[in-house]
């Protein structure tokens, strides 16, 4: 599996790039459009973190200038109807920390505004990636910052991590000191 290429562009196509590496072996490279868009001319010199999709009928190379997006759409074409090419769309569209704070925060209007996208895909993104970003702290290091606390707490008294997810979410916005927030969460949870 390819991992990491550098080399020279030899050729831009519309989202993808020839990418030669040394030994004179060139490899066409899908990379999103914000990246696309900073190559200038051929002859750039260009490092890719890659992520290799093999399927039944193809083997492709997606590329990206930093390891948080590789390991976004890594997560992204892990959940159910979500293929590389879509993936790559939500990495075209907006930067990494965008595309994770919408998923956290159920941004589904703003989910839907990538083409390809409608509000059934954008629901079942949420649901199936928000509590995996939520927690992983390499993907979302903001989010998880004011309201670790909170999660640990209502985790470790026995609440289901779906619902304290959900919960937790709700307050956040509200801007309620700590124990402010767990009375309410406890309240709000004692309902579920």
């Amino acid at each position: 599996m390819i991992g990491y290429l550098e080399g020279t562009v030899l050729a831009k196509h519309e989202d993808s790039v020839l990418l030669r590496t040394t030994g004179g072996v060139g490899y066409q490279v899908h990379v999103p459009v914000p990246l696309m868009a900073e190559l200038q001319a051929a002859d750039a010199s260009l490092r890719l973190y890659v992520v290799t999709v093999v399927r039944d009928n193809e083997l492709a190379l997606y590329g990206f200038d930093g390891l948080d997006a590789k390991a976004l759409f890594e997560l992204l074409v892990k959940a159910s109807g979500v293929g590389p090419k879509l993936a790559m769309a939500f990495l075209s569209a907006f930067q990494p920390a965008e595309v994770r704070a919408a998923i956290v925060k159920q941004d589904i209007a703003l989910l839907t505004t990538i083409p390809g996208v409608g509000r059934k895909t954008a629901t079942r993104l949420c649901l199936e990636l928000g509590d995996r970003l939520s927690r992983h702290p390499a993907l979302a290091p903001e989010w998880r910052s004011g309201r670790g606390d909170l999660i640990s707490a209502l985790t470790n008294l026995g609440f289901p991590e779906k619902d304290v997810g959900l919960v937790v979410r709700q307050l956040s916005e509200e801007g309620l000191p700590f124990s402010d927030q767990l009375k309410k969460a406890l309240g709000l949870l004692g309902r579920r």
